[in-house]
């Protein structure tokens, strides 16, 4: 049978400073939250790096979490390591340093039985390891694309892996940064012409908004104490990509629907550092907070196609 659900992205030890305290050494890392909230709707394989340094309980969390780490590497020198700091109203976050270590470089190695995965989530890295996984995998049923402004700049091999994409999912910024339009609707109706279904674009306090080419789907964000906003557009992208695997379909009905399960996600993800809300929530309290975000969501019109305005 075909794998349900595939992340590919390095794992990573934080340094966060936020309004609610200091954390060190801190499991993290796009891939890692991704893949544990996708593991809360399906079965879930990770395709990694990390250095030597990398924890054994920590790889034992992520297997805890129902995460299958078959596609795991392990290479002399450091696991990525990302420093950064969120003033009050975690509005943004002042990244102090980004150390690659055994990222830089890293071309991920798709193994067998993971080459079949229905839903793929090429969470945040270098362009060029997105296409080189997806060069290794069969068609999936849906490809999304998560990245941030260091890999913008990369823009011919980023073009290529917004081609193959289903879903794109990024913030207003890293939108304008990809298309040159101020306006959000004008990029995501953009990026719908070069081959994705669907963008998501995430708004952290004021929410989230999906758009297709049938209409725009906006949620509030769900109410949270926040602690620490790390990861929680990755966990988004997760359990939004493991909750299609859930519902077997990709149709708009299940667009919107896995939209409210990944802003859910989200809004559990800020409540702790790291991975620590989102690797012990629960499928009910997703599905509640899913719930009250539909019942809160609002439509508008179809992204309309763009014609250089």
């Amino acid at each position: 049978m075909p794998f349900p659900v595939l992340v590919v992205g390095p794992l990573a030890y934080d340094d966060i400073e936020t309004p609610a305290g200091r954390r060190s050494g801190v499991l993290g890392g796009s891939a890692g939250y991704a893949s544990v909230a996708a593991a809360k709707y399906a079965p879930t394989g990770l395709v990694s790096i990390g250095g030597r340094d990398l924890d054994a309980g920590d790889v034992g969390r992520l297997q805890r979490s129902g995460v299958d780490l078959s596609g795991l590497e392990r290479r002399d020198g450091r696991t990525l390591r990302w420093t950064g700091s969120y003033s009050h109203g975690f509005s943004r976050s002042d990244v102090r340093n980004t150390d690659l270590g055994v990222v830089a470089g890293w071309r991920p190695r798709i193994p067998e039985a993971f080459r079949d995965a229905e839903q793929v989530f090429l969470a945040n890295t270098d362009p060029r390891a997105q296409l080189e996984a997806l060069d290794q995998l069969r068609p999936a049923a849906v490809v999304v694309v998560d990245t941030m402004v260091q890999w913008i700049r990369e823009a011919a091999p980023l073009d290529r892996v917004i081609a193959r994409a289903t879903v794109l999912s990024v913030n207003a910024e890293e939108l304008t940064l990809i298309t040159g339009a101020e306006m959000t609707a004008d990029g995501a109706a953009m990026i719908l012409t070069r081959g994705p279904r669907a963008v998501i674009v995430k708004r952290g306090v004021l929410g989230a908004k999906l758009f297709t080419a049938a209409r725009t789907i906006a949620v509030p964000a769900h109410p949270a104490t926040v602690v620490d906003p790390t990861g929680a557009g990755d966990a988004f992208g997760g359990a939004f990509l493991g909750r299609l695997a859930a519902l077997r379909s990709a149709d708009e009905a299940a667009l919107r629907d896995a939209f409210t399960h990944g802003a859910a996600a989200a809004s559990i993800t800020v409540e702790a550092f790291g991975l620590d809300a989102i690797a012990v929530a629960e499928r009910a309290e997703l599905d509640r907070r899913a719930a009250w975000l539909e019942a809160r969501a609002g439509t508008g019109q179809a992204a309309r196609l763009y014609e250089g305005r």
